[in-house]
């Protein structure tokens, strides 16, 4: 995409969407800081360009530069009042101690019938975060449940679906482990280590602890194993040494570009604990950190947060996040009981916890 773009630089060495489009990639692949330099490129082309300020206030977000995120949201609205996406952003770049202007503006734009269910869905989130940090649960919730009702609506959701793809990752996996690849398939030039769990569980912090490793690469979250393989997981295609041998190949070819030439990468997609037995029967010595977190705040967390992308449907209703939950664990229960050991399960809030009371206790300690 990038190569794209700057041959569309060479023929228009103006086009400053190119720019702010090359910063989004950048900002995908885990580079906020070569996307900013992207979208200032940008900017100095096309000063009231409200998209480039957005995806810079994005981009900021992911370098912990707060205030200045929250400034670029603010020029993006200055441009285009009823920037909804730049609302949203500006809405979890801060934590609020009063209602503002833009509160009020989000308020009247979420009543105004003109916009579409998407922008309603997505200003509905953003003023349930508000009222959150205002301590007003109730009319948090509200909004909540108003934007979650219009993404499942949107997205067309139906729990069966899941429940139906949980059934066929089993049912396949049988056929899948009699044509399993042997140790010495494998390739000594890249070796990936999964991090999977449930969405908010945690999968973040732990691939950022493991990527602090010299010989580490962290590549986040990355979409191969489902692309390239939940046809022959879910039995779609019929499974053969072949079939995996080339679902293999294809994952290790996308996975070499995002190396940056060291030895061991990092996938922390949580999905990919659906895939759990594709990927050892693809890869025999793969590493496997599964994250969980308590039930209650892994559900809630994903409950309040909106997802851009259409797989999370489940999100959406508080019944279809439940029994989603344990079709996971189900899951999860049924690959340990094949793998045993193989898979490193890392529980979340034990790995937080004595750093918290470390924390504390430098806290409250007397000064001398």
């Amino acid at each position: 995409a990038i190569n794209s773009y700057s041959k569309a630089l060479k023929i228009k060495p103006d086009y400053a969407e190119a720019y702010n489009n090359i910063g989004n990639v950048l900002n995908t692949k885990g580079d906020p800081e070569a996307a900013i330099n992207s979208y200032n490129k940008a900017l100095k082309i096309k000063p009231h360009f409200a998209e480039a300020y957005n995806n810079m206030g994005n981009a900021l977000i992911a370098i912990g530069e707060s205030e200045a995120a929250i400034n670029n949201y603010n020029k993006a609205l200055k441009i285009n009042p009823v920037f909804v996406d730049a609302y949203r952003g500006l809405s979890n770049s801060k934590r609020y101690k009063e209602y503002d202007e833009n509160f009020f503006k989000m308020q009247s734009l979420c009543l105004d019938p003109n916009i579409t269910d998407e922008h309603r869905c997505q200003l509905n989130f953003a003023l349930g975060k508000v009222s959150e940090d205002l301590n007003e649960i109730s009319q948090s919730f509200t909004y909540l449940k108003a934007g979650n009702e219009l993404r499942k609506k949107i997205l067309s959701y139906d729990i069966k679906q899941d429940i139906a793809l949980f059934s066929q990752l089993k049912n396949s996996y049988q056929r899948i482990a009699k044509n399993a690849l042997q140790s010495s398939d494998e390739t000594r030039e890249i070796k990936p280590i999964f991090i999977v769990g449930m969405p908010r569980s945690g999968t973040t912090l732990v691939e950022q602890i493991v990527s602090s490793h010299s010989e580490v690469t962290g590549a986040g979250e990355l979409p191969y194993v489902e692309e390239f393989g939940q046809a022959i997981a879910s039995g779609l295609i019929k499974p053969s040494s072949d079939a995996i041998s080339g679902f293999r190949q294809r994952y290790i070819e996308s996975l070499r570009k995002r190396s940056d030439d060291k030895s061991i990468v990092t996938d922390k997609m949580p999905w990919n604990f659906r895939y759990v037995g594709l990927i050892f029967s693809a890869f025999p010595g793969a590493k496997i950190i599964h994250v969980y977190r308590d039930p209650a705040a892994t559900c809630w967390s994903n409950y309040k947060l909106y997802f851009a992308g259409k797989g999370s449907g489940y999100n959406n209703d508080l019944n279809d996040m439940v029994t989603f939950f344990y079709l996971y664990q189900d899951l999860m229960q049924f690959w340990q009981g094949l793998y045993g050991t193989r898979i490193f399960n890392l529980n979340y809030d034990g790995l937080l916890l004595p750093w918290c009371i470390k924390l504390v206790t430098l806290l409250c300690k007397p000064s001398r």
